[in-house]
């Protein structure tokens, strides 16, 4: 069998990159490219001095600015990154993302303490790559202390924010621990969830990523942010020597049962060979394809090699479990409810 790490799947991409993204198309509007290849960059501000307000704001940014090399279409920060007060939006705080924003043509997530007339919310608000307000989210599940210190909860329905690459949602800290919001985000379409928390509930962030199949970012105050992907595997993370990461996400990329798919996933291998990257997962008997083209998409794979989605597979022998059932439970009723016969095994 032919095998890849998922590692390896994002090395492959960022060998790709500089040709997909130089400065002349960086940002731009033209939206000739099917496949999207989406740079993200995430924060950790572990080790970084504990002076909140504009000590912390300065010190987030100036990782912010290391992190601008990779030509990034999304950074996402940590849980009210900058320790301070809550603030109104627009306000300093937002105004400072907005000037970072336009000067490198980057989505922003910027998580605070936002102030709504007599409110207070834990918010991360979206800036778009012109430096303009897009939206925010306001932490559903707030923690016991923060809900004695006035904080509000937010909306029991989380949005999905429309960006030029396509659908992400947004999760803070205590919100990891509600399956529920996570399902609803990918049923509502996000490629990307981003999680804005104060550390980095990687077991629990790694189980949302599998059983959603989505990429999630974390971005951490304390301890190591991380970038994961749809397989829940660990793709890139900060630590010792970088407060920041970055990986180049195929948001097309697909999981599929083994059934049905070997020898067609080594027939997508000899077509279209540097072009996708297919990754086998042994012990599960899954396998992952992902297309490394701006032109070729994972959609256009499935038609032309007649693949089924590993969700679309689980929903089809659902299906077809559901009327197997139902025929067995009419046959029943028509024959007099009659209990079949118990079958004995032979203790010999």
């Amino acid at each position: 069998m032919f095998r890849v790490s998922a590692i390896s799947l994002c090395s492959c991409v960022l060998l790709f990159a500089p040709a997909l993204g130089d400065e002349n198309t960086h940002g731009s509007d033209d939206h000739s490219h099917r496949n999207r290849l989406v740079r993200v960059v995430t924060i950790s501000q572990d080790g970084l001095r504990n002076d909140g307000g504009k000590p912390m704001l300065n010190a987030t940014l100036a990782l912010l600015d290391q992190a601008a090399a990779v030509q990034p279409d999304i950074a996402c920060l940590p849980e009210t990154f900058t320790r301070g007060d809550a603030g109104a939006v627009p306000g300093p705080t937002t105004n400072r993302l907005a000037e970072w924003a336009r000067k490198h043509r980057c989505y922003v997530i910027c998580p605070m303490l936002r102030r709504d007339a007599d409110r207070t919310f834990n918010s991360a608000v979206l800036i778009d790559r012109e430096g303009k307000v897009v939206g925010h989210y306001d932490k559903i599940r707030p923690t016991e202390n923060e809900l004695k210190n006035a904080v509000c909860p937010g909306v029991d329905d989380p949005p999905v924010f429309q960006t030029d690459f396509g659908p992400i949602g947004i999760q803070i800290c205590f919100d990891v621990n509600w399956h529920s919001q996570w399902k609803r985000l990918k049923q509502k379409g996000a490629k990307i969830v981003f999680f804005a928390s104060a550390y980095p509930a990687a077991r629990q962030v790694k189980s949302h990523a599998w059983l959603n199949q989505c990429f999630v970012v974390s971005s951490t105050m304390t301890r190591a942010a991380s970038i994961y992907d749809i397989t829940g595997d660990q793709i890139a993370t900060t630590g010792k020597y970088q407060g920041w990461t970055s990986a180049v996400l195929p948001l097309g990329k697909r999981l599929f049962e083994i059934d049905f798919h070997v020898s067609r996933m080594r027939q997508i291998l000899r077509k279209y060979g540097p072009k996708v990257s297919i990754t086998w997962y042994h012990d599960d008997d899954l396998v992952s394809l992902a297309s490394l083209d701006e032109h070729l998409t994972v959609d256009d794979l499935i038609k032309e090699f007649k693949l089924t989605p590993h969700a679309d597979y689980i929903e089809r022998a659902r299906t077809a479990q559901d009327e197997r059932r139902i025929a067995r439970t009419t046959l029943q009723q028509r024959d007099g409810n009659r209990d079949p016969p118990v079958t004995t095994a032979n203790p010999n």
